[in-house]
Formats: structure tokens, C-alpha cells, sequence
């Protein structure tokens, strides 16, 4: 039978959830069935819901929580894997398989660290997710692990590629719930390449968190996000984060209209930006664009020659 632990857990939220099953009833020394006859239910009915593979009910992810002392951590995740299974297109297998169910005693009490009933909403949504990344990284180890670094890396690039296709306000949260769990990563022991690629990962959570802010309207907390990228791409020594900062004000200066000043910002980003690299190539479009809108089409043509030979050096997965 497939593990749990190969899942993705920033793949989704079903993942997630079953990730953090699956180690926590490892942690606890208890197996799939082990932990259903504690839960009142059968063990394949609990391995399922750690491979993602079934549509798992509240009830079952209640009492497992109760079981596993998980302090509300699994309860939490319920809503938001279960939004998932009921979404258009979603394969939605029943909630309990045939011969999962058990003779179930009543639910446990609620104890004090019992999660609400009520649906969480965005905030409370993020909130679970990165406190049960908390949890699952608490109980294996004091320090930050390569695979729970790797998880967060992984949680950072699904962020930035759902920022195109989710409404700002909708996806700030998150952003912001993922930015505050890095906060608390940096404050523990770690080792000097560790340190780094965290510090990386906040730069691009609060640049993706400028960006956002920007198109929702709140120029200042844009103005604040990317100051504090381009500080951490600084301490990080990133030069592609730096110039992508750097660029992130070039492009707001081209929609205001700052033609003149837009044009300094994008060669300045382009003296930051390593040569081969989607910042560069971005850079590039905002100087020709630039040139454009000031009326040197001499400039703005050859602008764009280097957009398209920069564009040309790069790795295809770049690129794409």
C-alpha cells in the first residue's frame, strides 16, 4: 500500500491533511488500524484519507485529531480539503467506503484545545495549514529539517503560481499566514545554507506580497513589502530577487505613468539581474516599454532585440 509520506503536502490541502495524519499516527507509534479501532472506524478507511485517495468525513478526522492529541490541527484542515473534494471536476468518492465504518462509540467531548465547528473563513483557512506545517515539524525535530525546508520552498512556489489565477485580497492572507511561519523558522537553530534559503523564501513571499497589495489598491503596503525584499534579497546575496524588487517598481512607475523614472528603474534592474534570467528578460520589456511611451520607438525596438535574446538563453523550464 502507498505511503503517505510521498505526497506532496503544498500539492493540496487533501494532501496536506493526509501528510499530517500519517505522521502523527507515526509519531504515536500506532497503525492505520490501530488508530481506526481508536477512532471507531476501519484501518483502511484511515489510509485512504493519508493517500488523499478518499473524501474523508468530519466525523473520522475528529476523532483521529481527538485520538492523536492533535490539539485541533487535523480538524482544522477538514474544511478546506473538503472544499476541495466538492469543487466542479473534483472525483468525489463517498465519504465512507463500504466496510469502513465500525461500531463508533459517541464522539469525544470537546476538550480545551478543540477546534470550533464553524467553517473557517481565508484567515483562519491559511492559519490551519501553517500550524499544522508547525505541528508535523514540532514533532519530528528541535531543528529545521532538509524535507520540512523543501516543504516550504515548495508552499512559496505554489503561492507565487496562484497569484495569477486568485483575486489579490483572496490570496493575501495565505501569503501573509506562509510569510509569518517563515518569520518563525528564522528565529531557530539553523545552519548557514538553511538560513539563507529561508531568508530567500521570505524575500519572494513579500515581494509576491507587494505585488498583491499593489493590485488591491494599498500602495503603501506595496511600498513596504518590497523594501523588505529587496533587504532580504540583500542579506541573502540573491541577485535575481534583488532585481526582480527592483522591477516590481519599475513596472508600478509604468502604470503611473513615471515613463522617465521607469526607464531608470528597469536598467537599474537589469545591472542587478543575473544575464540569463527571467528578471532580465521582464527588465528589458519594461525599459522597451518605457522608450515606447516617451516616444523613442529607435529605443524601444532594440530594447526589445535583447528581451527576445535573453529570452532565447534561458532554460526552457524558466522559460515556460
Amino acid at each position: 500500500m502507498p505511503e503517505a509520506r510521498t505526497l506532496d503536502p503544498a500539492r493540496s490541502f487533501a494532501a496536506c491533511l493526509g501528510v499530517l495524519l500519517h505522521r502523527l499516527r507515526t509519531l504515536a507509534g500506532l497503525t492505520q488500524a490501530g488508530l481506526g479501532r481508536l477512532a471507531g472506524y476501519d484501518g483502511s478507511y484511515v489510509g485512504a484519507t493519508e493517500r488523499a485517495a478518499v473524501r474523508p468525513s468530519r466525523d473520522l478526522v475528529e476523532r483521529c485529531d481527538h485520538a492523536l492529541q492533535a490539539g485541533g490541527a487535523l480538524l482544522a484542515l477538514w474544511p478546506l480539503a473538503d472544499r476541495e473534494w466538492a469543487a466542479p471536476g473534483t472525483r468525489d468518492p463517498s465519504p465512507l467506503p463500504p466496510g469502513a465504518a465500525a461500531d463508533r462509540p459517541p464522539p469525544p467531548g470537546p476538550g480545551p484545545e478543540a477546534a470550533p465547528l464553524a467553517d473557517p473563513g481565508p484567515d483562519a483557512g491559511a492559519g490551519a495549514v501553517v500550524d499544522a506545517m508547525e505541528l508535523a515539524r514540532r514533532a519530528e525535530a528541535s531543528e529545521l529539517g532538509t524535507a520540512a525546508l523543501a516543504g516550504v520552498e515548495r508552499a512559496v512556489a505554489r503561492l507565487r503560481r496562484a497569484a495569477s489565477a486568485t483575486p489579490p485580497r483572496e490570496l493575501i492572507p495565505a501569503v501573509r499566514a506562509q510569510l509569518r511561519y517563515v518569520g518563525r523558522l528564522l528565529e531557530g537553530r539553523l545552519t548557514l545554507s538553511r538560513h539563507r534559503r529561508l531568508l530567500v523564501a521570505a524575500g519572494w513571499l513579500s515581494l509576491l506580497l507587494a505585488r498583491l497589495h499593489f493590485d488591491a489598491g494599498d500602495r503603501e503596503a506595496a511600498e513596504a513589502g518590497r523594501d523588505a525584499a529587496l533587504r532580504l534579497a540583500r542579506q541573502a546575496g540573491h541577485a535575481e530577487l534583488a532585481a526582480w524588487a527592483v522591477e516590481a517598481l519599475a513596472s508600478w512607475a509604468l502604470v503611473d505613468g513615471r515613463f522617465r523614472e521607469a526607464l531608470d528603474l528597469a536598467r537599474a534592474g537589469q545591472d542587478l539581474a543575473p544575464p540569463a534570467s527571467a528578471a532580465a528578460v521582464q527588465l528589458a520589456l519594461d525599459e522597451a516599454q518605457a522608450w515606447a511611451s516617451l516616444g523613442d520607438r529607435d529605443q524601444a525596438a532594440g530594447a526589445r532585440r535583447l528581451a527576445a535574446l535573453t529570452s532565447a538563453m534561458l532554460p526552457k523550464a524558466a522559460a515556460s
